[in-house]
């Protein structure tokens, strides 16, 4: 699994509104619906079995036979991107006007309809990518590269290390914002069998009639949390480790492990009965076979392919799923770290009472890309939500950072914030720094009598390549921490295709990792063989983009060569290896006149 390296952007706070178990939220058009209405059921035309899955759903839920919805795709797994907008985005549209698009909050895929777009287009080539991902932004039209993905608006920018969440806002309240992005919440009844898929329904109903039971297993990596940057694969370590000190917090039992193996293999736990909740990682499409479920049961596994067919396979989702789990999620193809559901976040949101559809939308970054949900989204495990995160006022000490990441030579702003203000006479809190010749931080800053938060600045240094800076502070003997990632501003080269025929001309593009300053970025550019690929020596990003294209002349090649095209700024290099293939050329036979006759 790769690291994306993205500058995300954090586009949205609002308060919390906790309602208990109230069902009825106002809508734009101002009228007051049940949560059951605003579900959209769609099904498979082409599957009995799905219409039979869907109809279930409807009748156990009371969802209106209205809110149903047919497409007709060829396939049940998959659909081809040049068919996606004919056989499925056009239909759901379609259904959505007549329902109302902005009535619907959640859209649920019954049981044999395609979860897979083949041949998406983006500017590195053609991809594999979920169909539920792009449901969820079903009204932007505009296919979105890896390069061009950001957080969606309703996504709940987190420091899982420095302990900051922004409070839980469900997608109703969201939406019912004057200038909320029309997003949906994407999920999908589905597992190896109509009868299975009809039993996630079942289950959740049971649970929210006599409650969620069971433990909490969480199965992370890296050893001791406190010693780890959250930062690269840290980064799910620190995710797993907070949901598992929530689901403490809230007063569930828990089977921690923090070793590189995973549950099921020795030397970690073997086994972790009666599972309630659970995050944990990695093998790639595997699932160990370790756990009993209970009922109603919320897990998910990260790693690259955890759901590759939630209907069978090696993978995690499908396993957990004919094993009795309730409410999965997983990626279909790659998903970056970054891409997939954050389990602090999500299970935060279940415990101050959010239902499933809320909690994993709210904490999945990216829409457009390669995440799908499997349960109920309408399913609350906990409807009055779970001490003390049900309070409003519950707090905890926090560090949080005006960004996890700065462009080297800027400075950005700290804000630490005490779960209880300072005593008479003021707190002084320590601060030590990991990476000094990366970032510069104060040695003490002090809380003055009464107060809870204290500000403090941390330059960065111009760096060559990504410098994660462990930041701790210590109050009375009592530690806590953030990272601050200081990157370069060079971000990439990317060449695509990475081979081709000498005798042509092609083009390029540099990446950065923030907008172009005030007259532009200068990127230098060499070819390690101009004699085979002549590139300009340097390519200016202008002002305000993030991006330039740059073009090169291929000269032909006797033999197969391969050439590095080297960009680098302030120190930072980034590199991309094309094959250059002789170029092939087609022999015309002559035609010659046949003999004359007489």
């Amino acid at each position: 699994m790769n690291f994306q390296r993205l500058l995300v952007n954090f586009c949205f706070g609002l308060l919390l509104v906790l309602c208990g178990c109230a069902t009825t939220f106002a809508i734009r058009q101002g009228t007051s619906l049940r949560l059951p209405e605003r579900v959209l059921v769609i099904y498979n035309t082409n599957a009995p079995a799905s219409l039979e899955v869907a109809d279930y759903y409807l009748s156990k839920r009371g969802i209106p036979n209205a809110n149903k919805c047919a497409i007709s795709p060829s396939d049940a797994a998959s659909v081809d991107w040049n068919d996606f907008e004919t056989k499925v985005r056009a239909p759901i549209r379609t259904c959505l006007k007549t329902v109302g698009q902005d009535q619907i909050l959640y859209i649920v895929f019954a049981y044999q309809t395609p979860f897979r777009i083949l041949n998406v287009p983006t500017i590195t080539g053609r991809e594999l990518r979920a169909l539920d991902s792009f449901i969820a932004a079903i009204w932007n039209d505009q296919t979105l590269d890896v390069t061009e993905i950001t957080s969606h608006s309703y996504f709940a920018e987190m420091q899982s290390q420095g302990n900051v969440y922004p409070p839980f806002v469900s997608l109703a309240d969201y939406r019912n914002q004057p200038d909320a992005e029309l997003l949906y919440s994407v999920w999908r009844l589905d597992a190896a069998t109509a009868d299975l898929a009809k039993g996630l329904v079942d289950k959740s109903l049971q649970v929210e009639a006599n409650g969620l039971q069971g433990q909490g297993c969480f199965d992370r990596r890296f050893g001791v949390a406190a010693t780890l940057e959250d930062w690269s694969y840290g980064a799910g370590d620190w995710d797993v480790f907070r949901a598992a000190d929530f689901a403490k917090k809230a007063g569930i039992a828990v089977t921690e492990d923090e070793q590189g193996a995973e549950f099921g293999t020795a030397p970690a736990p073997l086994r972790c009965e009666n599972v309630a909740l659970y995050a944990g990682w990695y093998s790639y499409n595997h699932y160990n076979d370790a756990f009993s479920w209970a009922t109603g049961a919320i897990g998910f596994h990260l790693d690259s392919g955890s759901a590759l067919d939630p209907r069978g396979g090696a993978n995690w989702s499908a396993n957990a799923l004919q094993r009795g789990i309730t409410v999965t999620s997983g990626a279909v193809n790659e998903p970056y770290l970054e891409g997939l559901p954050h389990a602090d976040g999500v299970f935060r949101n279940l415990f101050a009472g959010a239902n499933v559809g809320d909690a994993f939308l709210r904490n999945t970054a990216f829409l457009q890309w390669m995440v799908i949900n499997l349960g109920d989204p309408l399913y609350r495990p906990f409807p009055a939500g779970r001490p003390p995160f049900n309070v409003p006022s519950f707090a905890q000490n926090s560090f949080a950072l005006d960004s996890p990441f700065v462009i080297g030579g800027k400075t950005i702003t700290a804000t630490i914030s005490l779960a209880a203000p300072a005593p008479a006479g003021g707190l002084d809190v320590q601060l030590t720094n990991a990476r000094p010749g990366a970032v510069t931080v104060p040695d003490t800053i002090r809380f003055a009598a009464g107060t809870t938060q204290a500000t403090f600045p941390i330059a960065s240094a111009i760096t060559p390549n990504y410098q994660p800076s462990l930041i701790t502070a210590t109050i009375n003997n009592e530690t806590f921490a953030n990272t601050l990632t200081v990157a370069p501003l060079l971000a990439a080269i990317n060449f695509e295709p990475s081979t081709v025929a000498g005798d042509t001309v092609r083009t390029g593009t540099i990446f950065l990792n923030d907008f172009a300053p005030t007259s532009g970025a200068i990127i230098s550019l060499t070819s390690d063989q101009p004699a085979v690929i002549a590139a300009p020596s340097t390519v200016i990003v202008a002002e305000g983009q993030a991006r330039a294209t740059f073009t090169v002349t291929i000269h032909p090649v006797a033999a197969k060569t391969t050439v590095l095209l080297i960009a680098s700024h302030n120190g930072a290099r980034e590199m991309a290896s094309v094959m250059v293939t002789p170029t092939t050329r087609r022999t015309v036979p002559i035609r010659r006149p046949g003999p004359v006759g007489n």
